[in-house]
C-alpha cells in the first residue's frame, strides 16, 4: 500500500530519479491519501480560526511563532506577499504537489520553452517577447470584465501571468497542483481544443503510440519546493544580498524551481485546480529533476471514464464560466502579431529581454518588426490594440460573476497585515477614484 513517509516521500530512495510503475490499486491508495490531506487541511484551518476568534484557546495553546506563521500560511484566506510583487489570497494548502500528464513525454517543460527549444538566442528572445506581450494583452482584455478590477481593488492582486497560463497562453510557467485528484484528471483525460473542454481518453488516443499507453504522475512533498513552506531556504540565502528596485519576474530565471500558490483569482480555473505555478525559464525538465518522484500507469478507457465522472465530467477542475463566452477573442489574442508600444515596453522591461542582444528599445522594436510568426509580420503601433467584447456578450459574461459574495468563495476569513490592507485601499482609490 502506498503511503507518505515521515518526510512526505512515497518511495524509498526518492532522489534516485526512477520511474515507478503502478496500477489501479496504487492509484486508489493515492486517492485515499488525498482524502486524508483534505482532513489535515481542514483541521489546520479550524485550528487557526479558533485561535483567531478565541483568545483563551490562543493563550492556552501557545506555539512557536514560526509554527504559528506556517499554520496561517497554510490556511485559506491569508494574504501573502510574493517575491514577484503580488499579494495573493490563499486557498487551503496540502502537504504535497502533483502533476499529471496523459502520456509519457521525454521532456516536460512549459509551453513557451517548447517553442523556444532549438532556436537561436536571438529568435528565442523574440518568441519570449511575443508570449509576454500576448499575456499582457490578455490582462488588458479581461480588465473589461467587472469582477477583475473589483477583485484588484477589494480582494488581492491579480496574477495575470498565472491566469494567462490557465487560459491557454504560452508562458514559462509549469502547472502543479496540491490535489492528487486534479493531477489524476489531467493524467487520464484529453483537452478538446474545439470545445475548450476535456473528455475521456478513447481507445484510439491510448493506442496512438507507445508513449500514449501510459499516464504519468509527478510528486514531491511541498517542503521541497513550496515558497510558503520552507522549500526556499537555499534560495533566500543566495538572494539575501540582492539589491533590487523592483520585484523579481518569472522570466528572469531567479524564481526557477520554486512552486508558488496562485491563490484565489477573479476567474475560476486556478483555484478549482488547486493551482500552483513553477517558473522554469532556465530549469531542466521534470524528467531530469530528482526532486520529483515519477509514477507511470497503463491507461484504459475504463479508468479515464471513472476519473472523468469523479470530477463531474471535468467541471470540478474546468468550470463552465463566463470567460468562455469570449473564447474566440482569447484565441485571437493568443495568435496576435500586432502589438502596441506599451505592450512592447512592458515586454522589454518585465520579460527580461537580453540587453546584449537588444541594447535599446529601438533595437528591440526593429527586431520585432523584422520577424514573422505563423507567416505574419510583427507590427508595433503607437496606439493600443483594442479587443472589445460587444455589450450583449459582456453582459452575459458579467452575469457569471456579478452579484456573488466573493468572500463566500474564500470562506469568509481573511488574515491580512495592516500594511497590506492599506495597500489594497490605495489600489481601490487608483482604480475607482474612491473607496468602495
Amino acid at each position: 500500500m502506498l503511503a507518505f513517509d515521515k518526510d512526505g516521500w512515497i518511495f524509498s530512495n526518492p532522489l534516485e530519479n526512477k520511474v515507478h510503475d503502478i496500477g489501479i490499486t496504487e492509484l486508489n491508495d493515492l486517492l485515499h491519501l488525498a482524502y486524508e490531506e483534505d482532513c489535515w487541511s481542514k483541521g489546520v484551518r479550524e485550528n487557526v480560526k479558533q485561535r483567531m476568534t478565541d483568545p483563551a484557546i490562543r493563550n492556552s495553546q501557545r506555539l512557536d511563532w514560526f509554527v504559528e506563521d506556517l499554520m496561517i500560511k497554510n490556511t485559506g484566506g491569508t494574504v501573502i506577499s510574493m517575491p514577484f510583487g503580488k499579494d495573493i489570497i490563499t486557498f487551503n494548502s496540502n502537504r504535497h504537489f502533483f502533476r499529471g500528464e496523459n502520456q509519457q513525454y521525454s521532456r516536460s517543460v512549459p509551453s513557451l520553452l517548447r517553442k523556444m527549444s532549438g532556436k537561436t538566442a536571438y529568435e528565442a528572445e523574440i518568441l519570449k517577447a511575443i508570449a509576454v506581450m500576448r499575456s499582457f494583452q490578455f490582462f488588458k482584455f479581461i480588465w473589461q470584465i467587472n469582477v477583475v478590477p473589483y477583485w484588484e481593488a477589494k480582494i488581492s492582486d491579480i496574477n495575470f501571468d498565472a491566469l494567462a497560463q490557465h487560459y491557454g497562453f504560452d508562458t514559462c510557467l509549469l502547472d502543479l497542483t496540491n490535489d492528487f485528484r486534479s493531477a489524476l484528471f489531467f493524467a487520464t483525460c484529453k483537452y478538446d481544443y474545439t470545445t475548450d473542454s476535456y473528455r475521456p481518453l478513447s481507445k484510439a488516443d491510448i493506442e496512438k503510440s507507445e508513449s500514449s499507453k501510459y499516464g504519468v504522475i509527478f510528486h514531491t512533498p511541498n517542503w521541497v519546493i513550496d515558497y510558503l513552506n520552507g522549500g526556499t531556504i537555499s534560495w533566500h540565502m543566495e538572494h539575501i544580498n540582492d539589491k533590487r528596485d523592483r520585484p523579481y519576474t518569472f522570466y528572469s530565471g531567479d524564481l526557477d524551481g520554486m512552486a508558488f500558490q496562485i491563490g484565489y483569482q477573479p476567474l475560476m480555473r486556478c483555484h478549482h485546480q488547486s493551482g500552483y505555478i513553477m517558473p522554469m525559464m532556465k530549469s531542466r525538465c521534470l524528467q531530469e529533476d530528482a526532486r520529483f518522484e515519477k509514477m507511470r500507469f497503463l491507461q484504459s478507457e475504463e479508468l479515464s471514464n471513472q476519473v472523468f465522472e469523479m470530477m463531474d465530467k471535468g467541471k470540478k477542475v474546468f468550470p463552465n464560466e463566463g470567460i468562455k463566452l469570449a473564447l474566440d477573442t482569447l484565441r485571437c489574442i493568443q495568435k496576435s502579431s500586432a502589438f502596441s508600444e506599451d505592450d512592447m515596453s512592458y515586454a522589454y522591461d518585465f520579460g527580461e529581454i537580453d540587453k546584449k542582444i537588444f541594447p535599446t528599445i529601438d533595437d528591440f522594436k526593429k527586431g520585432l518588426c523584422n520577424y514573422r510568426i505563423n507567416g505574419k509580420a510583427i507590427n508595433v503601433q503607437k496606439d493600443e490594440i483594442e479587443y472589445h467584447i460587444d455589450s450583449a456578450t459582456l453582459e452575459k459574461v458579467n452575469e457569471h460573476y456579478d452579484g456573488k459574495n466573493l468572500l463566500d468563495m474564500i470562506g469568509n476569513m481573511i488574515n491580512v497585515y495592516p500594511e497590506q490592507k492599506r495597500y489594497r485601499e490605495q489600489r481601490c482609490i487608483e482604480i475607482y477614484g474612491r473607496k468602495i
